[in-house]
């Protein structure tokens, strides 16, 4: 066809752009996650606020859960990079369960009494979630940082053995 790229894309240069994508929409997840978490915390007064965020936060965390599940398949790296990768799938985990946590104890009504008495265990898995991202996360770089210039010192010593000595 006429101004199409008829080349077909490596099986990593489309896994790459996938995770790209995934990490984008895990980015977005989070940004539901904390407007969700934060926001009825504003508004302690109104109930309506409380039942509209918490399917905000359980928006935010299937988002997240999704995107890291995905990003974590394939075997285009290393097993600690990919063991690393199903760590955050655990992040997306614990808040799903802090949104469990949310409808269950606002449908008991516990929220009656005190809105962050029905938010206890939201905020705790929230809090071990984003621990667990937060460590993940700078797991995940230092070992694709170690891997990198793994991968450019062998480069290099390859380069440099072709070479004829003189």
């Amino acid at each position: 066809m006429k101004g199409k790229d008829n080349r077909q894309q490596t099986p990593v240069a489309s896994r790459a752009r996938l995770r790209r994508a995934m990490e984008a929409l895990a980015t977005f997840g989070l940004i539901l996650v904390a407007a969700g978490l934060v926001a009825p915390m504003s508004f302690t007064q109104s109930p309506a606020w409380m039942a509209t965020f918490k399917w905000i936060y359980a928006a935010g965390a299937l988002m997240y859960f999704g995107a890291r599940l995905t990003a974590s398949f394939g075997r285009d790296e290393s097993m600690r990079v990919r063991r690393l990768r199903r760590m955050e799938t655990w992040a997306g985990i614990c808040f799903l369960v802090a949104g469990f946590f949310w409808f269950y104890n606002t449908a008991n009504s516990l929220w009656m009494a005190s809105p962050f008495k029905a938010m206890q265990e939201t905020i705790v898995f929230t809090l071990a979630g984003a621990v667990i991202q937060v460590v993940a996360s700078w797991m995940l770089s230092s070992a694709q940082q170690k891997e990198l210039r793994q991968a450019a010192a062998e480069r290099a010593k390859k380069n440099g053995a072709d070479e004829p000595k003189k």
